[in-house]
Order: structure tokens, then sequence, then C-alpha cells
């Protein structure tokens, strides 16, 4: 192996043939063994990431899947999420926290649109597939923009919009204007403290049961069981554990306060992007005038909506929390990137939540 030198060498470490792969074609076989090459490299398919068909997106050996209790939405996309590891390399496990990568670690996040919401199996169209690649202290993002042959794709740091055409739950067709971010946008929402993290690797998010070849499993199990953890994790009972905001596990707070944490709190929490607000949103967060609760706004302005608190209880339609996720308008809506559509369930899921809070006397009279 040739020494790393610079970043470049260092993200190549992971890109050095294993061993056991044919002489002919190195990346031939279910197993990945990618080609040596400069980063990022030239087409999606030069990571040898998948197996078959690249829209079919079927993980090689060393590609493995995982999945999150309270997904970030992003604009109705859908996502399949998998890490890929160096030779050797072991994640060390953190049941708070973010878990520790070793140098040279993949992240994929592929974003698809179903082309009939009714019926998953029609198949989809593949937007953008994101890699987060871990640096010796930092993660570096590379996008990558498939062709409108579900072919390929290749990488692109502008940004771009498509036009995502499908047909909805109720058999009705839409189109829609997806925007793939360019790559410093990424850092708004990744970054804190100035550095980048990586945000569903977390244990309260990775912690639920999960579908591996037609069997229900814990998902902290099978992936260490597959040799994924530096050390075994504790048992899955003992751990932290969000539930599906919308499902029917849990209370109506849990699947506020775990959906709050998936969407909003990578910025809302001391060094995030919206540190500086006040408002925290991590789950773990138990005082209440930093979830919003009868909280004064941080800075007035359009994206208040006139209302006096972040949230009032018991007061849905009077609290700038969903006043801003009710909204499309640049200068007002949450998040800022890139909600280009609402999140109707997620609307309905906080407005159920504020209404259901006891009603704070001091809070309403305090508003207009």
């Amino acid at each position: 192996m040739m020494p790393a030198r610079g970043l470049w060498g260092v993200l190549a470490l992971l890109l050095v043939a294993a061993p056991g792969c044919g002489a002919e074609d190195p990346c031939d076989g279910p197993t990945r063994c990618p080609v040596e090459a400069p980063l990022p490299l030239a087409k999606l398919s030069d990571y040898d990431f998948f197996v078959g068909p690249l829209a079919d997106l079927a993980p090689k050996d060393g590609v493995v899947p995982y999945q999150v209790a309270a997904p970030l939405w992003s604009d109705q996309a859908g996502k399949h999420r998998f890490i890929v590891l160096p030779e050797g390399g072991k994640v060390g496990f953190q049941a708070e926290g973010d878990w520790e990568f070793p140098e040279g670690t993949i992240l994929i996040k592929n974003f698809f649109f179903d082309h009939d919401r009714r019926d998953a199996a029609v198949g989809a169209r593949i937007i953008e597939t994101r890699l987060m690649l871990r640096t010796a202290d930092n993660w570096r993002v590379f996008i990558y923009v498939w062709n409108d042959e579900q072919t390929e794709a290749t990488p692109l740091r502008t940004g771009k919009r498509v036009t995502v055409e499908f047909i909805d739950v109720d058999g009705a067709k839409k189109s829609e204007e997806y925007i793939v971010p360019n790559e410093d946008q990424c850092a708004s929402c990744h970054e804190r403290d100035d550095v980048e993290h990586s945000l569903g690797l977390i244990t309260p998010q990775m912690n639920r049961m999960v579908e591996r070849d037609g069997a229900q499993v814990q998902q902290l199990e099978w992936l260490a069981g597959q040799g994924l953890f530096a050390s075994p994790p504790p048992a899955a009972a003992s751990l932290p554990a969000f539930v599906d905001p919308f499902g029917t596990a849990g209370t109506l707070d849990e699947r506020a306060r775990h959906y709050l944490h998936g969407n909003c709190a990578h910025c809302h929490q001391p060094g995030g992007g919206a540190g500086k607000s006040g408002l925290v949103f991590l789950a773990s967060e138990t005082d209440l005038a930093k979830v919003g609760v009868c909280k004064v706004p941080a800075a007035a302005g359009p994206g208040t909506g006139g209302h006096p608190h972040d949230i009032v209880p018991g007061k849905p339609d009077e609290s700038i929390v969903l006043f801003r996720m009710n909204s499309l308008d640049p200068e007002i809506k949450m998040p800022e990137l890139p909600n280009r559509v609402i999140d109707k369930a997620g609307v309905e899921l906080i407005r159920q939540w504020i209404a259901a809070m006891p009603i704070d006397t001091e809070c309403v009279s305090d508003a207009p």
C-alpha cells in the first residue's frame, strides 16, 4: 500500500482491494472490492457498493443496511441507508451521543421517489446518493446525481432542481420539484461547533426492529452480529429507543418529541445552527421551557406570525413552532432546507401534541 498523504490519501485507505479479490476483475463477486483512485470517484458504480443493476441497491458484503426510527422529512423522498467500514474498522458504540466511526468509514444515503405510492413493488426513481466519508477529524460529503436511465450517478457539487412525477396514495398524479443541495449546504444540518457529525447513527434512532431476510430482528443485535462494533452493546431493552412518530407505539408526547429530534434537533441544540435561538429539540431535554413551552422567541420578525411564544400549551394555532412548520415562505418556513413540501403528517402530530398540553394560564394570558 502506498503511504497516505493528505485528505485524499487518508480517504483512499478504504479503496484498496480487499484480500481474495480476483486478479482479473478486482470488483467481480458478492464482496465489495473497489478500485483505488482519487476521490470523489467518477461514478457511483466505481465504489462497488452494490451487486447487480445499480438501481436495485442490493448491497455487497461489507455494505451494511440500517434504518432509523424517526427519519428526517425530505419533501416526500424515501431513503435507503448503508454503512461501509474500512477493512478491520469497528464502530465505537455509545449509549448516548454520537457513535465513534473509524477513519475511512463511508455512510451512504440514497434518496428516491416511488412511482406509485400505493404499491412500492412498481419501483422507484432514485434522485441522488450522498456519501459521508470519515476523515481523521471530520466528515466529508460527496453528492451523486442519478441519470434518467437509472443506470449511473455522477458527482455534482453545485446542486440541482429535479422535477419528479409520481402517483400519490389517493391515486392522483403529482409533480414536485425536488432540490438536490450543493455540498456546502450539507453543513447547515450536519455541522455542530464547527465540526460535521453524522445524524441518524445514534442509539435511540437505531434501537428498533427491522426486517432482514424476511424476518423481524432487533437492529442493534443484528448489527453486532455483522461484526460492526468494537465490543457488543448492552441489551437493547436497557438502552434508549425512539418510537415511530407515526406508529402506534409510545405516547403522544414520545412520538412528538422523537419527531422533533429527528427533524429539528440537528440545528436546535447547543452548538447547532440554531443554537442561539435557545430552542432545544433534543429528545433528552427535560426543561420544557427550552423545548419552547411558553418561551418567548429569541428574535422577532415574520417567522413569529405575530405569536408571542414558541409553544402555547393547548393552543397550537397560537404557537410559533407550528406556524413555521406549516409554511413554505422562505422567511418563515422550518426546516429551512429544502422544504418545498409541507410535512402534513408532522404538522398534525405536533398540533395534537400541543393541543393535548394542559393550558398554562399565565402563558396564554400573554397572547394577544
